[in-house]
């Protein structure tokens, strides 16, 4: 598999609609399809002592980010919005995959252009996923039975409960429409 954009892999979303993983359309993009499939997906691969979604995850990712902010924020919210077309591919595996980066990375710009945001730059993408890695490591220590791979987590007191899929479906969506009115205001 190339993972060419002249192959089609359409897939049918949350909403009911079709969504071409390998050629990503703003158009196909819908906020609650990312916020289901992100809110259904598990962290870790599925592999924690308790269920905890990527949702999850990308809402304290935002929260993480400097409140005044609401971009950086945003962009934290949408880092992992790939995996809601593609599902969690645990990092060593993404790293062996570059066609597998470069799709993921095509559904971002897609993701992006849809909610009218211009891509990051480097030193924002830098600091989402600096905010990304305090977050892997406070999670693995909670989540993962042996976390002996992880950084030393930081002190943190995020709420890692397994809230519903409903529950973090809809917080993460209301973040998100907080975050773009902060942004056209």
């Amino acid at each position: 598999m190339s993972g060419s954009p002249d192959r089609t892999a359409r897939i049918e979303t949350y909403t009911g609609h079709p969504f071409d993983v390998f050629d990503p359309a703003p158009r196909d993009v819908r906020l609650e399809d990312i916020a289901a499939g992100l809110a259904h997906t598990c962290r870790f691969g599925g592999h924690c002592t308790q269920f905890y979604s990527v949702a999850h995850h990308s809402i304290h990712v935002s929260r993480e980010l400097p409140a005044d902010a609401p971009r950086l924020q945003l962009l934290g919210l949408f880092h992992d919005a790939g995996e809601a077309y593609v599902g969690d591919v645990p990092r060593p595996i993404k790293a062996e995959f570059e066609a597998f980066e470069r799709v993921e990375d095509r559904i971002l710009r897609a993701v992006w252009t849809a909610f009218d945001l211009e891509a990051p730059t480097e030193s924002e993408w830098d600091r989402v996923m600096a905010a990304d890695d305090r977050l892997l490591a406070y999670e693995a220590d909670l989540l993962l039975a042996d976390a002996s791979w992880a950084p030393d987590p930081p002190d943190r007191a995020y709420d890692l409960r397994a809230d519903s899929i409903d529950d973090v479906r809809e917080q993460f969506r209301d973040r998100a429409h907080t975050l773009l009115a902060e942004l056209e205001a």
